[in-house]
């Protein structure tokens, strides 16, 4: 039985591209990191992870910021097992990013949302899914010590990475659907929903798309800026011989390469032609969400109190709708993203497009284009985008070259890639390029997973 689990598994998971293969020496600068083939290597490489150059500068900690670390992580004793201290990943969007982008990120902002069910535990472990297969290190080395703070065993946190065969009929199809949602958006259908069906009422699978959707924004920031993890958490523990050298199931690895750390690249095909994507646009107007949706007065209360957006509300809004509190600050963020950013809109409004061009995410194919449209853009403007050597600056050509790699394979970025939009902009213009790429990842898995039927 668990061999024919991990046989079907492998048999999803991996279609008949050509492989990328990393060699395993270190990497070089303008080389992405090789990927952990089994859960030993996997280790290592968390723990070699604490020595990663970030792509962004971050300097070590200030006085203010050890004391400040040591004062939460009194008030918040184990906080499953993340200890409240120095975090890189939040220093170094503090450091780049405007508050007003980000929003309060303390307090209240991380109220539990009363309608919502699903378990922290496991929705922890769909986070590891995520993280492996996006091959993001740094997410990958909190999820796992969250689950261990959470009192995860060891081997549970193992098995994980494709012998599923212990875990239960619901686990087991929302760990399918994780890792379909995140390496192949583009793919999901109605039948991957219904799936979800047999073991989760609606409510809690709008839970584990948000929850997924939110956990690829994450990656792709933290993978491509290569934030260093935190030198204090520990990875080197023993592991059960039955995973030693069992070869993961879940990251991005070509199981037919004879190196082990090869990385099968990410492949949504040659983008569609315009006349294809008009068709698939016409279908989105026309398609019934496959998600409950809210009434305009419940969703007015999840959107920003200076909202100015499109009357009627967007669906989006009217999905978001569902959860008081979790709702709220998704579409708060969503919002700010078009708001509050310092790019300029026509940047925003490219980037937009082009994360939604490549995961086929045609809800928000539609949003970016009307965006563009409103900007002054003609449509042989915005369809030019999905050329790489576009007519535009080569500040913008840059910028939507990293956009276009974060999308589809965010563990592929290079020092290079984001070198070459430092050259054009500035640290905190760059930063801010990487987060919208980030929110456009997330919006698009949410909006599609969702099938949201896009406003005439």
């Amino acid at each position: 039985m668990k061999r024919r689990l991990r046989s079907a598994l492998a048999a999803s998971m991996f279609a008949s591209l050509p492989a990328v293969c990393l060699a395993a020496e270190d990497r070089a600068p303008d080389e992405p990191s090789k990927v952990a083939a089994t859960r030993q290597e996997l280790k290592a490489q968390l723990e070699g992870s604490k020595q990663s150059r970030p792509r962004l500068p971050l300097p070590a900690p200030t006085d203010e910021e050890i004391a400040e670390a040591e004062a939460r992580a009194a008030a918040r004793p184990g906080s499953r097992g993340m200890g409240g201290g120095i975090v890189n990943n939040g220093r170094l969007r503090q450091l780049h990013l405007d508050p007003a982008l980000l929003g309060a990120r303390n307090g209240g902002s991380r109220e539990p949302d009363p309608l919502m069910t699903v378990d922290d535990t496991f929705k922890t472990m769909l986070f590891w899914i995520v993280s492996r297969a996006n091959n993001c290190t740094y997410c990958q080395g909190h999820q796992e010590v969250k689950l261990t703070g959470d009192g995860v065993k060891e081997d549970t946190i193992a098995a994980l990475d494709g012998d599923w065969s212990e875990f239960t009929p619901a686990e087991r199809a929302a760990f399918v659907f994780t890792r379909k949602l995140t390496y192949e958006p583009n793919k999901l259908t109605d039948a991957d929903v219904d799936r979800l069906r047999r073991h989760y009422k609606d409510l809690q699978i709008l839970e584990l798309i948000m929850t997924v959707s939110g956990n690829n924004a994450t990656n792709r920031w933290t993978g491509p800026l290569a934030i260093p993890q935190e030198k204090h958490r520990v990875f080197l523990t023993p592991t059960a011989d039955k995973f030693r050298d069992a070869r993961s199931l879940v990251a991005p690895l070509d199981p037919a390469a004879a190196d082990m750390t090869c990385a099968k690249p990410a492949s949504r095909g040659e983008l569609e032609s315009r006349e294809q994507v008009e068709k698939a646009l016409d279908a989105a107007r026309k398609r019934t969400p496959r998600l409950p949706m809210v009434g305009d007065a419940q969703a007015r209360s999840v959107l920003p109190a200076d909202w100015s957006g499109s009357e009627p509300l967007p669906q989006w809004a009217l999905l978001l709708g569902n959860f008081p509190t979790g709702g709220k600050r998704l579409a708060e963020a969503f919002a700010r993203v078009e708001a509050k950013s310092k790019l300029s809109p026509e940047l925003k409004g490219k980037i937009a497009w082009v994360g939604a061009r490549h995961d086929r995410a045609w809800y928000a194919l539609g949003h970016a284009r009307r965006r563009l449209n409103e900007l002054g853009l003609s449509d042989d403007q915005v369809f030019a985008l999905d050329q790489l050597d576009f007519d535009g600056p080569p500040a913008e050509q840059a910028a939507l070259a990293l956009v276009r790699k974060i999308t589809v394979d965010p563990a592929l970025v290079t020092d290079a890639d984001v070198e070459a939009v430092r050259k054009h902009y500035s640290d905190s213009e760059t930063a801010e390029v990487v987060y919208l790429a980030t929110q456009a990842a997330s919006f698009d898995r949410l909006t599609e997973a969702a099938g949201l039927q896009l406003e005439k």
